[in-house]
Protein backbone atom coordinates (compact mmCIF):
# COMPACT_ATOMS: atom_id res chain seq x y z
CA UNK A 1 0.00 0.00 0.00
CA UNK A 2 1.39 3.38 -0.96
CA UNK A 3 2.00 5.94 1.77
CA UNK A 4 -0.59 8.40 0.44
CA UNK A 5 -3.23 5.66 0.44
CA UNK A 6 -2.50 4.43 3.97
CA UNK A 7 -4.57 4.82 7.10
CA UNK A 8 -5.03 8.38 8.32
CA UNK A 9 -4.69 7.20 11.90
CA UNK A 10 -1.46 5.37 11.12
CA UNK A 11 -0.06 8.40 9.30
CA UNK A 12 -0.87 10.68 12.25
CA UNK A 13 0.72 8.24 14.68
CA UNK A 14 3.89 8.06 12.58
CA UNK A 15 4.07 11.84 12.22
CA UNK A 16 3.71 12.09 16.01
CA UNK A 17 6.18 9.36 16.90
CA UNK A 18 8.97 10.51 14.59
CA UNK A 19 9.31 13.96 16.24
CA UNK A 20 8.90 12.35 19.67
CA UNK A 21 11.71 9.91 18.95
CA UNK A 22 13.97 12.69 17.67
CA UNK A 23 13.23 14.89 20.70
CA UNK A 24 13.67 11.95 23.07
CA UNK A 25 17.03 11.10 21.51
CA UNK A 26 18.22 14.68 21.97
CA UNK A 27 16.96 14.66 25.54
CA UNK A 28 18.78 11.38 26.25
CA UNK A 29 22.00 12.89 24.90
CA UNK A 30 21.53 15.78 27.31
CA UNK A 31 20.74 13.37 30.15
CA UNK A 32 23.90 11.40 29.38
CA UNK A 33 25.99 14.58 29.39
CA UNK A 34 24.43 15.72 32.68
CA UNK A 35 24.86 12.26 34.21
CA UNK A 36 28.57 12.19 33.34
CA UNK A 37 29.04 15.74 34.62
CA UNK A 38 27.16 15.08 37.87
CA UNK A 39 28.97 11.80 38.48
CA UNK A 40 32.34 13.44 37.90
CA UNK A 41 31.47 16.27 40.27
CA UNK A 42 30.58 13.80 43.01
CA UNK A 43 33.61 11.53 42.56
CA UNK A 44 36.00 14.44 41.92
CA UNK A 45 35.37 15.64 45.50
CA UNK A 46 36.78 12.33 46.77
CA UNK A 47 39.76 12.70 44.43
CA UNK A 48 40.37 16.20 45.75
CA UNK A 49 40.10 15.04 49.38
CA UNK A 50 42.71 12.35 48.77
CA UNK A 51 45.01 14.78 47.00
CA UNK A 52 44.70 17.29 49.84
CA UNK A 53 45.37 14.58 52.41
CA UNK A 54 48.55 13.61 50.58
CA UNK A 55 49.60 17.25 50.12
CA UNK A 56 49.26 17.82 53.87
CA UNK A 57 51.85 15.08 54.51
CA UNK A 58 54.51 16.63 52.27
CA UNK A 59 57.42 18.15 54.21
CA UNK A 60 60.80 19.70 53.34
CA UNK A 61 63.67 18.18 55.36
CA UNK A 62 67.25 19.25 54.73
CA UNK A 63 66.29 20.77 51.40
CA UNK A 64 64.67 17.53 50.27
CA UNK A 65 60.94 16.84 49.87
CA UNK A 66 59.66 13.83 51.77
CA UNK A 67 56.14 12.38 51.82
CA UNK A 68 54.43 10.14 54.33
CA UNK A 69 51.44 8.98 52.27
CA UNK A 70 48.38 8.38 54.47
CA UNK A 71 46.87 5.22 53.05
CA UNK A 72 43.56 6.13 54.66
CA UNK A 73 43.34 8.88 52.02
CA UNK A 74 43.58 6.26 49.28
CA UNK A 75 41.21 3.82 50.91
CA UNK A 76 38.34 6.30 50.62
CA UNK A 77 38.64 5.98 46.85
CA UNK A 78 38.75 2.19 46.77
CA UNK A 79 35.29 1.56 48.20
CA UNK A 80 34.39 -0.20 44.94
CA UNK A 81 36.16 -3.47 44.24
CA UNK A 82 36.27 -2.75 40.50
CA UNK A 83 38.20 0.53 40.79
CA UNK A 84 41.90 1.06 41.49
CA UNK A 85 43.73 4.16 42.73
CA UNK A 86 47.11 5.58 41.71
CA UNK A 87 49.03 8.62 42.95
CA UNK A 88 52.14 10.60 42.18
CA UNK A 89 54.02 13.35 44.00
CA UNK A 90 56.63 15.41 42.18
CA UNK A 91 58.12 18.84 41.92
CA UNK A 92 56.66 21.46 39.68
CA UNK A 93 59.77 21.15 37.51
CA UNK A 94 58.87 17.50 36.77
CA UNK A 95 61.13 15.74 39.32
CA UNK A 96 59.53 12.48 40.53
CA UNK A 97 59.32 12.02 44.31
CA UNK A 98 57.02 9.06 45.02
CA UNK A 99 54.06 7.07 43.71
CA UNK A 100 53.53 5.92 40.12
CA UNK A 101 56.07 7.61 37.93
CA UNK A 102 54.32 6.90 34.61
CA UNK A 103 50.97 8.52 35.42
CA UNK A 104 49.75 10.69 32.53
CA UNK A 105 50.97 14.25 33.10
CA UNK A 106 48.75 17.32 33.33
CA UNK A 107 47.71 18.43 29.80
CA UNK A 108 49.37 21.53 28.41
CA UNK A 109 46.02 23.31 28.28
CA UNK A 110 45.72 23.13 32.10
CA UNK A 111 49.27 24.32 32.84
CA UNK A 112 50.62 26.03 34.82
CA UNK A 113 48.99 24.66 37.94
CA UNK A 114 47.77 27.26 40.44
CA UNK A 115 46.11 26.97 43.79
CA UNK A 116 42.89 25.62 42.29
CA UNK A 117 42.78 21.87 41.52
CA UNK A 118 42.22 20.54 37.99
CA UNK A 119 40.65 17.31 36.78
CA UNK A 120 41.11 15.51 33.48
CA UNK A 121 40.50 12.16 31.78
CA UNK A 122 43.34 9.98 30.52
CA UNK A 123 44.32 6.40 29.73
CA UNK A 124 46.67 4.54 32.04
CA UNK A 125 47.75 0.94 31.47
CA UNK A 126 44.95 0.50 28.94
CA UNK A 127 42.22 1.75 31.28
CA UNK A 128 40.28 4.99 31.37
CA UNK A 129 41.16 6.97 34.50
CA UNK A 130 40.09 10.23 36.05
CA UNK A 131 42.96 12.28 37.47
CA UNK A 132 42.87 15.14 39.96
CA UNK A 133 45.88 17.40 40.25
CA UNK A 134 46.80 20.21 42.65
CA UNK A 135 49.86 22.28 43.40
CA UNK A 136 51.07 23.53 46.79
CA UNK A 137 54.09 25.21 48.42
CA UNK A 138 56.26 23.49 51.01
CA UNK A 139 58.81 25.49 53.02
CA UNK A 140 61.46 25.14 55.67
CA UNK A 141 63.62 27.68 57.45
CA UNK A 142 66.07 27.92 54.57
CA UNK A 143 64.05 26.96 51.48
CA UNK A 144 60.59 27.00 49.85
CA UNK A 145 59.48 25.10 46.76
CA UNK A 146 56.29 24.14 44.89
CA UNK A 147 55.19 20.54 44.36
CA UNK A 148 52.21 18.83 42.67
CA UNK A 149 50.07 15.86 43.64
CA UNK A 150 48.28 13.65 41.11
CA UNK A 151 45.64 11.17 42.23
CA UNK A 152 44.07 8.86 39.59
CA UNK A 153 41.10 6.50 39.80
CA UNK A 154 39.73 4.04 37.26
CA UNK A 155 36.24 4.95 35.99
CA UNK A 156 34.32 1.71 36.39
CA UNK A 157 31.99 2.95 39.13
CA UNK A 158 31.55 6.32 37.45
CA UNK A 159 30.63 4.70 34.14
CA UNK A 160 28.21 2.25 35.76
CA UNK A 161 26.46 5.06 37.63
CA UNK A 162 26.17 7.21 34.49
CA UNK A 163 24.81 4.26 32.52
CA UNK A 164 22.27 3.49 35.25
CA UNK A 165 21.04 7.10 35.18
CA UNK A 166 20.86 7.02 31.36
CA UNK A 167 19.04 3.67 31.33
CA UNK A 168 16.51 4.90 33.85
CA UNK A 169 15.86 8.05 31.78
CA UNK A 170 15.61 6.01 28.57
CA UNK A 171 13.07 3.66 30.18
CA UNK A 172 10.96 6.63 31.22
CA UNK A 173 11.17 8.14 27.73
CA UNK A 174 10.16 4.87 26.07
CA UNK A 175 7.26 4.45 28.47
CA UNK A 176 6.18 8.02 27.75
CA UNK A 177 6.31 7.45 23.99
CA UNK A 178 4.33 4.20 24.23
CA UNK A 179 1.69 5.79 26.47
CA UNK A 180 1.47 8.83 24.16
CA UNK A 181 1.07 6.56 21.13
CA UNK A 182 -1.73 4.59 22.80
CA UNK A 183 -3.51 7.77 23.92
CA UNK A 184 -3.18 9.34 20.47
CA UNK A 185 -4.32 6.12 18.76
CA UNK A 186 -7.57 6.03 20.70
CA UNK A 187 -7.85 9.83 20.71
CA UNK A 188 -7.69 9.93 16.91
CA UNK A 189 -10.34 7.21 16.81
CA UNK A 190 -12.62 9.40 18.93
CA UNK A 191 -11.77 12.43 16.80
CA UNK A 192 -12.62 10.58 13.59
CA UNK A 193 -16.02 9.43 14.81
CA UNK A 194 -17.81 12.41 13.18
CA UNK A 195 -16.33 11.30 9.85
CA UNK A 196 -17.53 7.75 10.48
CA UNK A 197 -21.04 9.04 11.15
CA UNK A 198 -20.81 11.16 8.00
CA UNK A 199 -19.79 8.07 6.02
CA UNK A 200 -22.74 6.11 7.39
CA UNK A 201 -25.13 8.95 6.53
CA UNK A 202 -23.82 9.13 2.96
CA UNK A 203 -24.08 5.34 2.57
CA UNK A 204 -27.75 5.52 3.55
CA UNK A 205 -28.52 8.02 0.79
CA UNK A 206 -30.09 7.03 -2.49
CA UNK A 207 -28.16 7.72 -5.73
CA UNK A 208 -30.48 10.64 -6.52
CA UNK A 209 -30.29 12.27 -3.08
CA UNK A 210 -27.97 15.22 -3.68
CA UNK A 211 -29.06 17.38 -0.76
CA UNK A 212 -26.28 19.38 0.96
CA UNK A 213 -24.51 17.66 3.86
CA UNK A 214 -25.55 19.32 7.11
CA UNK A 215 -23.85 17.04 9.66
CA UNK A 216 -21.68 18.49 12.40
CA UNK A 217 -18.05 17.90 11.45
CA UNK A 218 -14.70 19.15 12.83
CA UNK A 219 -13.47 22.52 11.59
CA UNK A 220 -10.66 20.84 9.65
CA UNK A 221 -13.19 18.94 7.50
CA UNK A 222 -15.68 21.74 6.88
CA UNK A 223 -13.92 22.87 3.71
CA UNK A 224 -14.01 19.29 2.41
CA UNK A 225 -17.73 19.02 3.19
CA UNK A 226 -18.27 22.38 1.50
CA UNK A 227 -16.49 21.10 -1.61
CA UNK A 228 -18.64 17.94 -1.57
CA UNK A 229 -21.80 20.06 -1.25
CA UNK A 230 -20.65 22.17 -4.18
CA UNK A 231 -20.05 18.98 -6.16
CA UNK A 232 -23.54 17.75 -5.22
CA UNK A 233 -24.98 21.04 -6.48
CA UNK A 234 -23.18 20.73 -9.80
CA UNK A 235 -24.19 17.09 -10.12
CA UNK A 236 -27.80 18.09 -9.38
CA UNK A 237 -27.67 20.74 -12.09
CA UNK A 238 -26.16 18.29 -14.54
CA UNK A 239 -28.79 15.65 -13.72
CA UNK A 240 -31.55 18.25 -14.09
CA UNK A 241 -30.11 19.26 -17.46
CA UNK A 242 -29.94 15.65 -18.61
CA UNK A 243 -33.46 14.93 -17.40
CA UNK A 244 -34.77 18.03 -19.12
CA UNK A 245 -32.94 17.10 -22.31
CA UNK A 246 -34.34 13.55 -22.16
CA UNK A 247 -37.87 14.79 -21.51
CA UNK A 248 -37.65 17.42 -24.26
CA UNK A 249 -36.20 14.95 -26.74
CA UNK A 250 -38.84 12.34 -25.95
CA UNK A 251 -41.62 14.91 -26.27
CA UNK A 252 -40.40 16.85 -29.29
CA UNK A 253 -38.92 14.05 -31.37
CA UNK A 254 -41.82 11.62 -30.99
CA UNK A 255 -44.10 13.43 -33.46
CA UNK A 256 -41.58 14.05 -36.30
CA UNK A 257 -40.23 10.52 -35.99
CA UNK A 258 -43.76 9.11 -36.19
CA UNK A 259 -44.40 11.26 -39.27
CA UNK A 260 -41.18 9.99 -40.86
CA UNK A 261 -42.22 6.42 -40.19
CA UNK A 262 -45.64 7.02 -41.71
CA UNK A 263 -44.19 8.65 -44.81
CA UNK A 264 -41.66 5.82 -45.17
CA UNK A 265 -44.43 3.20 -45.00
CA UNK A 266 -46.47 5.11 -47.59
CA UNK A 267 -43.43 5.26 -49.83
CA UNK A 268 -42.93 1.50 -49.59
CA UNK A 269 -46.51 0.91 -50.83
CA UNK A 270 -46.49 3.60 -53.52
CA UNK A 271 -45.85 2.60 -57.15
CA UNK A 272 -46.46 5.98 -58.80
CA UNK A 273 -43.03 7.59 -59.37
CA UNK A 274 -44.41 11.12 -59.09
CA UNK A 275 -46.15 10.45 -55.77
CA UNK A 276 -43.09 8.55 -54.56
CA UNK A 277 -40.96 11.60 -55.37
CA UNK A 278 -43.32 13.81 -53.37
CA UNK A 279 -43.14 11.42 -50.42
CA UNK A 280 -39.33 11.40 -50.57
CA UNK A 281 -39.28 15.21 -50.67
CA UNK A 282 -41.54 15.29 -47.61
CA UNK A 283 -39.25 12.81 -45.84
CA UNK A 284 -36.20 14.93 -46.70
CA UNK A 285 -37.86 18.07 -45.32
CA UNK A 286 -38.99 16.27 -42.16
CA UNK A 287 -35.54 14.80 -41.70
CA UNK A 288 -33.97 18.23 -42.02
CA UNK A 289 -36.42 19.68 -39.47
CA UNK A 290 -35.84 16.78 -37.09
CA UNK A 291 -32.07 17.16 -37.39
CA UNK A 292 -32.40 20.88 -36.67
CA UNK A 293 -34.61 20.11 -33.66
CA UNK A 294 -32.08 17.61 -32.30
CA UNK A 295 -29.27 20.11 -32.73
CA UNK A 296 -31.30 22.77 -30.94
CA UNK A 297 -32.05 20.40 -28.08
CA UNK A 298 -28.35 19.66 -27.69
CA UNK A 299 -27.55 23.37 -27.86
CA UNK A 300 -30.17 24.03 -25.18
CA UNK A 301 -28.60 21.37 -22.94
CA UNK A 302 -25.18 22.94 -23.43
CA UNK A 303 -26.51 26.40 -22.66
CA UNK A 304 -28.16 25.37 -19.38
CA UNK A 305 -26.19 26.00 -16.15
CA UNK A 306 -23.62 23.22 -15.65
CA UNK A 307 -24.85 21.76 -18.91
CA UNK A 308 -23.15 19.40 -21.33
CA UNK A 309 -20.58 22.06 -22.17
CA UNK A 310 -20.02 23.27 -18.62
CA UNK A 311 -16.39 24.18 -19.13
CA UNK A 312 -14.93 27.06 -17.12
CA UNK A 313 -14.87 30.53 -18.63
CA UNK A 314 -11.68 31.86 -20.21
CA UNK A 315 -10.55 34.90 -22.13
CA UNK A 316 -11.98 34.82 -25.64
CA UNK A 317 -11.90 37.27 -28.56
CA UNK A 318 -15.51 38.31 -29.15
CA UNK A 319 -14.60 40.26 -32.30
CA UNK A 320 -12.98 37.22 -33.89
CA UNK A 321 -15.92 34.96 -32.97
CA UNK A 322 -18.48 37.48 -34.30
CA UNK A 323 -16.73 38.01 -37.63
CA UNK A 324 -16.11 34.27 -38.10
CA UNK A 325 -19.74 33.30 -37.42
CA UNK A 326 -21.04 36.10 -39.68
CA UNK A 327 -18.74 34.98 -42.50
CA UNK A 328 -19.93 31.38 -42.13
CA UNK A 329 -23.54 32.48 -42.73
CA UNK A 330 -22.84 34.57 -45.84
CA UNK A 331 -23.50 31.74 -48.33
CA UNK A 332 -26.82 30.90 -46.64
CA UNK A 333 -27.79 34.58 -46.81
CA UNK A 334 -26.88 34.79 -50.52
CA UNK A 335 -29.00 31.71 -51.28
CA UNK A 336 -31.92 33.36 -49.48
CA UNK A 337 -31.38 36.68 -51.27
CA UNK A 338 -30.55 38.51 -48.03
CA UNK A 339 -27.79 41.06 -47.54
CA UNK A 340 -25.78 39.93 -44.49
CA UNK A 341 -22.96 42.17 -43.26
CA UNK A 342 -20.74 43.03 -40.31
CA UNK A 343 -19.75 46.44 -38.99
CA UNK A 344 -18.10 47.87 -35.89
CA UNK A 345 -15.00 46.83 -33.98
CA UNK A 346 -12.21 45.18 -35.94
CA UNK A 347 -9.49 44.84 -33.28
CA UNK A 348 -9.33 42.03 -30.68
CA UNK A 349 -12.00 42.42 -27.98
CA UNK A 350 -11.45 40.13 -25.00
CA UNK A 351 -14.28 38.96 -22.72
CA UNK A 352 -14.59 36.16 -20.17
CA UNK A 353 -16.80 33.38 -21.51
CA UNK A 354 -17.24 30.07 -23.30
CA UNK A 355 -16.40 30.38 -27.00
CA UNK A 356 -18.66 27.47 -28.00
CA UNK A 357 -21.69 28.99 -26.29
CA UNK A 358 -21.05 32.50 -27.66
CA UNK A 359 -20.87 31.02 -31.16
CA UNK A 360 -24.16 29.20 -30.53
CA UNK A 361 -25.80 32.43 -29.33
CA UNK A 362 -24.78 34.38 -32.42
CA UNK A 363 -25.63 31.52 -34.82
CA UNK A 364 -29.15 31.34 -33.41
CA UNK A 365 -29.70 35.09 -33.74
CA UNK A 366 -28.41 35.17 -37.33
CA UNK A 367 -30.29 31.97 -38.24
CA UNK A 368 -33.56 33.43 -36.94
CA UNK A 369 -32.99 36.62 -38.92
CA UNK A 370 -32.20 34.71 -42.13
CA UNK A 371 -35.17 32.36 -41.61
CA UNK A 372 -37.89 34.94 -40.97
CA UNK A 373 -36.71 37.79 -43.21
CA UNK A 374 -38.01 37.75 -46.79
CA UNK A 375 -35.85 37.97 -49.89
CA UNK A 376 -34.28 41.40 -50.34
CA UNK A 377 -33.95 42.08 -46.62
CA UNK A 378 -30.78 43.17 -44.86
CA UNK A 379 -29.26 41.68 -41.72
CA UNK A 380 -26.46 43.50 -39.88
CA UNK A 381 -24.22 42.08 -37.18
CA UNK A 382 -22.65 44.88 -35.17
CA UNK A 383 -20.05 45.03 -32.38
CA UNK A 384 -19.70 48.34 -30.55
CA UNK A 385 -17.70 49.71 -27.62
CA UNK A 386 -19.39 51.14 -24.53
CA UNK A 387 -16.61 53.22 -23.01
CA UNK A 388 -18.70 54.41 -20.07
CA UNK A 389 -19.50 50.88 -18.86
CA UNK A 390 -16.20 49.36 -20.08
CA UNK A 391 -18.20 46.78 -22.01
CA UNK A 392 -18.95 45.74 -25.59
CA UNK A 393 -22.39 45.41 -27.19
CA UNK A 394 -23.26 42.69 -29.71
CA UNK A 395 -26.21 43.57 -31.96
CA UNK A 396 -28.07 41.60 -34.66
CA UNK A 397 -30.47 43.87 -36.56
CA UNK A 398 -32.76 43.13 -39.51
CA UNK A 399 -35.42 44.97 -41.50
CA UNK A 400 -37.79 42.03 -41.83
CA UNK A 401 -41.42 41.83 -40.72
CA UNK A 402 -40.39 42.00 -37.05
CA UNK A 403 -42.11 40.58 -34.00
CA UNK A 404 -45.17 42.29 -32.53
CA UNK A 405 -44.48 43.95 -29.18
CA UNK A 406 -47.03 41.77 -27.42
CA UNK A 407 -44.85 38.70 -28.13
CA UNK A 408 -41.51 40.20 -27.06
CA UNK A 409 -41.53 38.52 -23.63
CA UNK A 410 -42.91 35.19 -24.83
CA UNK A 411 -40.47 34.54 -27.70
CA UNK A 412 -37.69 33.70 -25.23
CA UNK A 413 -39.72 30.85 -23.67
CA UNK A 414 -38.86 27.27 -24.51
CA UNK A 415 -40.82 25.78 -27.43
CA UNK A 416 -42.81 29.00 -27.90
CA UNK A 417 -43.80 29.63 -31.54
CA UNK A 418 -45.75 32.51 -33.05
CA UNK A 419 -48.52 30.99 -35.12
CA UNK A 420 -48.81 34.11 -37.28
CA UNK A 421 -45.39 33.87 -38.89
CA UNK A 422 -46.17 30.69 -40.84
CA UNK A 423 -42.72 29.16 -40.23
CA UNK A 424 -42.18 25.69 -38.78
CA UNK A 425 -39.59 26.51 -36.12
CA UNK A 426 -39.01 24.44 -33.01
CA UNK A 427 -39.25 27.35 -30.57
CA UNK A 428 -35.81 26.82 -29.01
CA UNK A 429 -33.52 29.31 -30.76
CA UNK A 430 -34.27 32.41 -28.70
CA UNK A 431 -34.60 30.33 -25.54
CA UNK A 432 -31.02 29.09 -26.12
CA UNK A 433 -29.88 32.68 -26.67
CA UNK A 434 -31.44 33.75 -23.37
CA UNK A 435 -29.87 30.85 -21.41
CA UNK A 436 -26.42 31.50 -22.86
CA UNK A 437 -26.71 35.19 -22.00
CA UNK A 438 -27.72 34.31 -18.43
CA UNK A 439 -24.74 31.98 -18.11
CA UNK A 440 -22.52 34.93 -19.05
CA UNK A 441 -24.20 37.12 -16.40
CA UNK A 442 -25.95 39.32 -18.91
CA UNK A 443 -29.31 39.53 -20.73
CA UNK A 444 -30.56 39.66 -24.30
CA UNK A 445 -32.86 42.54 -25.24
CA UNK A 446 -35.35 42.65 -28.12
CA UNK A 447 -36.38 46.05 -29.49
CA UNK A 448 -37.83 47.51 -32.68
CA UNK A 449 -35.74 49.77 -34.95
CA UNK A 450 -36.69 53.45 -34.85
CA UNK A 451 -36.85 54.05 -38.60
CA UNK A 452 -38.12 50.74 -40.06
CA UNK A 453 -39.69 47.39 -39.29
CA UNK A 454 -37.67 44.50 -38.05
CA UNK A 455 -35.94 43.29 -34.89
CA UNK A 456 -32.92 44.41 -32.93
CA UNK A 457 -31.36 41.87 -30.55
CA UNK A 458 -28.63 43.24 -28.26
CA UNK A 459 -26.37 41.49 -25.73
CA UNK A 460 -23.86 43.42 -23.62
CA UNK A 461 -20.67 41.75 -22.32
CA UNK A 462 -18.17 43.12 -19.83
CA UNK A 463 -14.62 43.31 -21.07
CA UNK A 464 -12.19 40.81 -19.55
CA UNK A 465 -10.18 43.53 -17.74
CA UNK A 466 -13.37 44.82 -16.08
CA UNK A 467 -14.27 41.29 -14.90
CA UNK A 468 -10.75 40.81 -13.49
CA UNK A 469 -10.86 44.11 -11.62
CA UNK A 470 -14.24 43.21 -10.10
CA UNK A 471 -13.02 39.79 -9.03
CA UNK A 472 -9.90 41.27 -7.43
Amino acid sequence: MKWRNGSLRRRLIIWLLIPLLVISSLMLLEVRSNAVRSTNQAFDRALLSSALAIADRVVLIGGKIEVDVPYVALEMLTSSAEDRVFYQVGTIQGEFITGYEDLPPVPEALLPLRENPVFYDAVYNGENVRIGALSRYVASVRKATRFQVLVAETMGTRTSLSEDILASAAARQIALIVIAAVIVWFGIGQGLKPLTRLEEALNRRSPTDLRPIEHDVPNEVRHLVGAINHLFQRLGNSLATMQRFTADAAHQLRTPLAALRTQSELGLREDDPEKLHQIMATIATSTQQTSHLANQLLASARAAPEGLAGRPFEKIDLCDITRTVTASKVMTAIESGIDLGYEGITEPTMIMGNATLIEELLKNLVHNALTYCPEGSAVTVRLEDDVVRNSVTLTVEDNGPGIPSKYHKDVFKRFYRIAENGEDGCGLGLSIVREIALRHHTTVKLTKPDDHNGCVFTVQFERADAVSDTSA
